[in-house]
Formats: structure tokens, sequence, C-alpha cells
């Protein structure tokens, strides 16, 4: 009943929007977006046609136009990259930036107001974060391609900063699959301070998946249900911000361990994020700001790795599953100095400190003794039996930047940055870009920039119970990416053209030792040549259309024998495009975006892929808004590419794919006072 009503409203809020109306409702003209401020690239604030990196940028209207809430999807309008995760969020899924795809999507740095939020464990975000909302995000910038010479490990193939704020409005959701959200937003202005806090809360019972696989073949549906809450809250003046992140997760069902076990399977993950930044000296020509953050992120998992019936199992399922906690302090102090009218120098030092104090397996069987069955399920949480070694990793860090103009036309950056590790190599990433201002309307980047990623700490110390074994010996995976840009802008569109050209050495997979176990290996190195293809057209006042496409003419990953590494040319597509269309009529917004890809070799169904979304807000008062958000427009059945083999189906084909979800339907009532 509920779709019914809520077509109908769709269909009432689009059939006004044919009216022509003039009026000009973007916030931004397209001269004034040429000369948007970031501050990622070069941790100074410049336009981005200044900057020596490949710069996306969205602002809080950007991201209410689209209708986005998760940031993985917000990373599908990034050009050069796909967003290929799915309900698991784990090691199974990937983010793909210029063709490259990586499990946990451990060669993206994310950042949440400049503060790392990727774990040394993984490397990644998504193994101990999941869901995280976009509810109170005024901006994100983002850089497509290396940035180690600045951000240090995993800052590989992009850096993504998620800049947050709160204000004051509420705002209630329902939608399909009995989804349900609430988010609350407060902020008060006390003397010099303002404090604020924002809530959301979602939860679902998931979409309804049918003839799906199951290596056991006890079970041909499932469901996906999210629920997830988070809290965030600030404390900031002019000189200092202070802000708490805390998100729990949970999730029921699905696959996990690449097995289906509905009323079985479940995952709960908290994470708490401390930060502080504070500028201790600032004036015309110098400043020097510190940092400090803590970060504790909780896992909990259980599955059935194998059903009842077969020996020593004929009584109960073999229940499995992990306890992990990580932890990790840092410690930062970045200047910069304005020396006459043409160069600014930059520099900074860090300090981290992480390590997984609790790293254990649980089980209703006796994974270390005789593997007799147990009344109940409990953690093995002896000194012999961790599932990874609890060693620290302390890094330190120094970095080197200078920016020269040389002169009306020209400007140069170069930088340089040593990580010195207590467990690995030290690594030195250095950075060059030079831009090249045409005139107003042209620039030109050449670009060349390194990135690397660390072993983590489970690719170093992980045991997995005798079946997986980390290696101390492993080198850091290595980019060197070239770039060349062009940007034309004209008074009613833009385009821009950014060649790429990513060779990467050392990355990391498994290799069987000469007891079949499985030991983590540098096993492959990585080619990639490519180009990325923006654009942006605004006819009239209220009508704007952007969009790019990103197209590998060459993704070769060269690996050795019986090496356990997909490559990112047989999971990730050789073309794909992200688009979005904006039409505004006085109080009315209308927005169709998506995404298309072409084949990908993994998935049984090769072929390629549409998807349409949609949103629409129609402005009630000036402090209330309604909002009608639809994924999926088409209602595709759709699947998406594994970083592993689930299995082998009836008809002897290997299943490398993920289920994703139907068409889900939004329907939001906000209010801002």
């Amino acid at each position: 009943m509920i779709n019914k009503w809520i077509y109908a409203l769709y269909l009432l809020f689009i059939l006004p929007l044919s009216a022509n109306d003039n009026t000009d409702l973007f916030a931004l003209s397209l001269s004034d977006l040429r000369d948007v401020k970031v501050a990622i690239a070069s941790k100074n604030t410049e336009s981005i046609r200044e900057t020596a990196s490949s710069v996306t940028v969205f602002n809080y209207h950007d991201i209410a136009e689209l209708g986005i809430n998760n940031w993985t999807d917000l990373l599908s309008q990034v050009p050069g990259f796909y967003n290929m995760m799915n309900a698991v969020e784990g090691n199974q899924s990937h983010i793909i930036i210029r063709g490259h795809a990586q499990k946990y999507a451990n060669t993206l740095l994310v950042l949440l107001n400049g503060h790392r939020i990727n774990d040394d464990y993984t490397g990644g975000i998504n193994y101990l974060i999941r869901y995280m909302d976009l509810a109170d995000v005024q901006r994100v910038e983002i850089i497509r391609g290396p940035g180690s010479a600045i951000y240090g490990s995993n800052a590989y193939s992009g850096v993504i900063n998620i800049i947050t704020q709160s204000e004051n409005r509420v705002a209630f959701s329902v939608g399909e699959f009995n989804a349900k959200k609430l988010l609350a937003s407060y902020t008060h202005k006390l003397e010099n301070w303002q404090l604020g806090a924002t809530f959301s809360h979602y939860q679902d019972d998931g979409d309804l998946f049918t003839d799906v696989f199951d290596r056991n073949s006890l079970q041909n549906t499932t469901k996906d249900p999210h629920n997830a809450t988070q809290l965030r809250v600030y404390l900031e003046n002019e000189q200092t911000q202070f802000f708490g992140q805390y998100v729990e997760s949970e999730r029921q069902d699905y696959y996990l361990f690449r097995r289906l076990r509905d009323n079985v399977s479940e995952i709960n993950q908290r994470h708490i994020l401390l930060g502080l930044n504070h500028n201790f000296y600032n004036t015309d020509t110098a400043s020097l700001d510190f940092s400090a953050g803590y970060q504790q992120g909780k896992r909990k998992s259980l599955t059935a790795l194998e059903p009842k019936g077969e020996e020593p199992f004929e009584d109960v399922d073999f229940l499995f599953g992990e306890n992990f906690t990580y932890r990790s302090a840092n410690l930062a102090l970045d200047g910069k100095y304005q020396w006459g009218s043409s160069l600014l120098l930059n520099a900074g030092l860090s300090y981290v400190n992480s390590q997984v104090p609790e790293g254990f397996l649980q089980s209703n069987f006796d994974l270390y003794g005789d593997f007799e069955q147990l009344p109940d399920v409990i953690i093995f949480d002896g000194d012999d039996q961790r599932v990874v070694l609890d060693k620290k990793r302390i890094i330190t860090s120094l970095y080197l930047q200078a920016k020269w103009q040389l002169n009306d036309s020209f400007n140069l950056t170069t930088g340089l940055r040593f990580d010195g590790y207590n467990d690995v190599d030290n690594v030195v990433m250095p950075r060059i870009g030079l831009i090249y201002q045409v005139d107003n309307q042209q620039t030109i980047k050449l670009l060349y920039g390194e990135g690397y990623r660390a072993p983590s700490l489970g690719d170093l110390y992980d045991e997995e119970s005798g079946l997986t074994i980390g290696s101390k010996s492993l080198k850091a995976s290595e980019i060197r990416t070239t770039e060349l840009a062009y940007f034309l802008s004209l008074s009613h569109f833009e385009i821009s053209s950014t060649l790429f050209y990513n060779k990467q050495s050392n990355l990391i997979g498994f290799t069987p030792d000469v007891s079949d176990k499985q030991v983590l290996a540098n096993v492959a190195n990585n080619e990639a040549q490519g180009v990325e293809f923006t654009w942006l057209w605004q006819p009239i006042n209220n009508i704007r259309v952007k969009g790019s496409v990103t197209h590998l003419w060459k993704n070769q990953t060269t690996r050795g024998e019986y090496i356990d590494l997909p490559t990112s040319e047989e999971i990730a597509p050789n073309t794909y495009m992200n688009y979005s269309i904006d039409y505004k009529k006085k109080a009315w917004s209308f927005n169709l975006n998506g995404t298309w890809r072409s084949s990908v070799k993994v998935l049984i169904d090769e072929d390629d892929l549409w998807l349409v979304n949609s949103h629409v807000q129609w402005k009630l008062t000036h402090q209330s808004t309604l909002k009608l958000t639809v994924k999926n427009l088409t209602d595709i059945n759709y699947d998406t590419s594994s970083y592993s083999i689930l299995g082998i189906n009836n008809q002897n084909q290997s299943v490398q794919e993920y289920p994703a979800r139907g068409r889900q339907t939004m329907l939001t009532y906000g209010y801002q006072f």
C-alpha cells in the first residue's frame, strides 16, 4: 500500500516541473565553480584549477540534490570512481578507482574533518565502520590519484575528506523494505563557542533476494537488513574545533564469510572517533596548526561455516565468528610560511600509534583442542589463541612542500614525505605538479605523484586459526601516476579531460606454502592507462547537466602461478560513466542521476548496466521540505563483483558476485528551525 501513495506523490511532484522558468536558483554559477576553493590537495586554500592534483568537490547542496545519504554512494558520482560495495561491505566488496579494485577499499584514504578513519588492521574503512551517514555533511573534497606525499599510507589511488557541521533541523523518512530513518541536528552559540550535535538512526528489513547462490545448498532466498545509529558532537570557536563520532551498525542474514545462513549470521560493529584541531598561530604570512585524534573500533561476527548433518557436525551447525578491537592515536603539527610573493612553504610532523589488542575467534566447537562440541559459543581469548598478534605499529612522519608562482601563467608544486615504521620498511613519496593557466578559460596540468599502501597489521600478523598466515617480510604496495589534464570553461559549458598512466608494484595476495596454507606475499604488478572526461552544461539558468566517463584502454595485471589474487581487469569494467541532471523551478527541484558501466568478466551475466536514481524536493515553506528519493528507479536485478569466489554453482560456473538491491523509495519530511 505504501508504494501506491508514494508513487502517486512522485507523479504529482514531476508534473509541475514541465513549465519553463528561467529564475537562477542554483547556488553557484559556472564562473563561481571555477574558483571554488579547496584545501585537500596541498593543505592550502586554493582554487581547483590551481591545485597540483585532480580534485572533485561536493557541497551541501550538491549532496542534497542527489538525495544521497551514504558516503559510498556519493563516490559513484566522482570521475574515475565506481562503487562495487555490497551489503557485506567487507573484504569481498570494493571501490574501483581508475580501474583498480582493492578489498576493504584500502587504497582510498578517508578523512573526517581532516582525521584519518582508515584502520591499520586492514588499511581500509569498511571492516569496522559500516553505513556512515552524510546527514550533516557540509562539504566533501576528493583527490583522484595518489596523495601519499601529503597524507601517507593508503592515500594510494585517492583521498576523500568529509567535512561536517551541525545545524538546527529534524527529518523523518519512511520507505520500502519497511525503512525508517530519524535525523535530529542541533547547534547553539555559547559566548565564543559553538556547540552542536547530530543524531541519525536508520533501519530496514532488507530486500528479498530469490534464486541466490548458497555454497551449502540449504537456501535460495535471503535478505539484507540494515540497522545503523550515528552520533556526532561538536565544540568549536575560531581557533579550536573538537568533534566526536560514534557509529554502530548491525546486520543479520545475507552473506558472511561467503556463506548464507539466515537466522544465524550477524555482524555488530562499533566505532568511536575523537578529533581535536587547534590553530596556535595565524598571520598573513605564517600559520601553525596542531591536531590530535583517537579512534577505536569493535567488530563481532557469527555464522555457520558448516551445516549440521555431516561428521563431526551431526547434531549442530559449526558456528564461527570473530571478535576484534582496534585502537589508534595520532598527533600532528602542520605549518606554512609565505616567503615573498611567489613562494609558499608547507611542512608537517606526525606520530601514530596503533594496535589490535583483541583479535580472537568464537565458536561452538573447540578450535584449539580436539574439536569437540561445546555447550555454547565461547570466545577463545587465550594468549596463544589470537587470530592476529598484538603488535604495536608506530609511524613517525615528516613532509615538506613548496609552491612557486613562476609567473602569471605558471605555478609549480613539489613535495616529499618520509614515513618511518617500526615494523616495515620506511617509505619516501614525492610529488610534482606544473600548472599552466592559458587564459581565464583554459588550464593545463602536468602531474606526477607516488602513493603507497603499507602492509597492514592483518597482512603482517594474521593467524586466521592456522588457515591463513601473515608475512612479516611484506613490502609496501606502490603506485606511480602521471596525469595530463586539460580544462576548458565557457559561459554555459565546462569540460575537462585527464589522461592517466598508473604503474603499480608489490600488490599483496595469497600464495600457498608447502603445507597448502595460504600465505600473504607481494605477488603481482599492474599497469593501467586511461582517460577521464567530465562535462558540466547549463543551457538555461534552472537546468544543469553534468557527468563523467572513464575509459581504460589498458588494465593489465601480471602475477605468479597459483596466486590467489583477482586481477582488476577481471572484477572491474573497462568503461564506466556517471551523470546527473538538475532542474529547479521556484520551490521545486528535480534530479535524475545514475551510472553506466561496461561488462565485468567475473559476473555470470556480463552485460553492461544502466542504473537510474531520482530525487525530488518540494519546499513547502521557508522552514519545511518534502523529499522523495528513488534508488534503482527501473528496478533492475543486477550483481556486484566479489573479490573472491563464493563457490561453484550447479552449472559448474564460478560464482564471484553478490546480489544488489532493487528499487527503494524513501519519503522524507524535514523541518529547519
